[in-house]
């Protein structure tokens, strides 16, 4: 005889139960969220692992400029010959086998930032070295003079021979100067050693210029560029760190003046390649 409260089976607290797992509903919902999350958070990620490599950057071109330093001491204030040509990255292999014997070493020539020249290091650092031969340890055979070059991810603000004045900007409160000793007025004020921000003429481009295929050379087949290293976006430089001769390093923003045509006026002008 049944007592009313239903049959033996239908017992209980009353609740239906719900199936196991999410419902469709729920994992869009989910998807949509970790989406939302992964377009805030990668942008983000990448600017950290920018800073870093700035800092990292920041460190290398501290290094050179301690060297030039030490180099300058020992040889009362004269500096060794650094660009070679009219390209601020091109450095005698003599001069770089003096680098390497004062304790710097191959991977504090290129910025971390400038992945071309990371992915291609074995490449650049050979381009240009004529009939000299990398051991892995320093350049045999190297020539004195500019005989031999690598070809280097920082740009050294030194004379050669045909070079212009640096170009000024209207807003400088110090005239620029090309650096040849240590015996020079203001070495707070005077760069030495600068991040590559580098350019091409080229109308269809903000600024008038292209600073991401600047210059090539053909590696494995290939047309490997060699351009600015820190890159605001796809086009625009964000700037570099700057190496002073008194041995601090300071980041600054790419902020050129333009002419009447917008396009940005160049800092040192003196080959194909344009330099800020």
């Amino acid at each position: 005889m049944q007592d009313g409260r239903g049959s033996s089976g239908m017992r209980g607290s009353g609740r239906v139960r719900r199936p196991e797992g999410f419902t469709l509903i729920e994992l869009l919902v989910v998807i949509a969220i970790i989406t939302v999350l992964t377009t805030i958070l990668i942008p983000a990620l990448a600017h950290v692992r920018e800073q870093a490599r700035r800092r990292s950057c920041a460190a290398r071109i501290r290094q050179h400029v301690l060297w030039l330093n030490v180099y300058g001491a020992e040889n009362e204030g004269r500096l060794p010959p650094l660009a070679a040509t009219s390209w601020l990255q091109d450095v005698p292999v003599a001069t770089v086998n003096l680098m390497l014997r004062g304790g710097m070493n191959r991977k504090m020539f290129y910025c971390p930032s400038n992945f071309n020249q990371q992915r291609y290091i074995d490449s650049f650092w050979t381009l240009g070295i004529g009939q000299s031969q990398w051991d892995g340890t320093q350049f045999l055979n190297a020539p004195s003079g500019a005989g031999g070059l690598v070809v280097s991810g920082y740009g050294f603000i030194q004379q050669t021979t045909g070079r212009r004045p640096i170009r000024p900007y209207e807003r400088d409160t110090v005239r620029k100067e090309w650096v040849q000793s240590l015996r020079i007025k203001n070495p707070s004020l005077r760069e030495m050693v600068v991040d590559l921000v580098t350019g091409m003429p080229d109308a269809t481009k903000d600024y008038g210029m292209n600073f991401v295929e600047v210059d090539y050379a053909v590696f494995n087949k290939y047309e490997v560029y060699s351009g600015t290293s820190h890159m605001k976006n796809e086009a625009d430089p964000a700037g570099g760190n700057i190496g002073f001769l008194d041995g601090h390093v300071e980041w600054r923003a790419f902020n050129p003046e333009r002419d009447a045509s917008g396009t940005a006026l160049s800092r040192y002008d003196h080959c194909p390649t344009y330099f800020w």
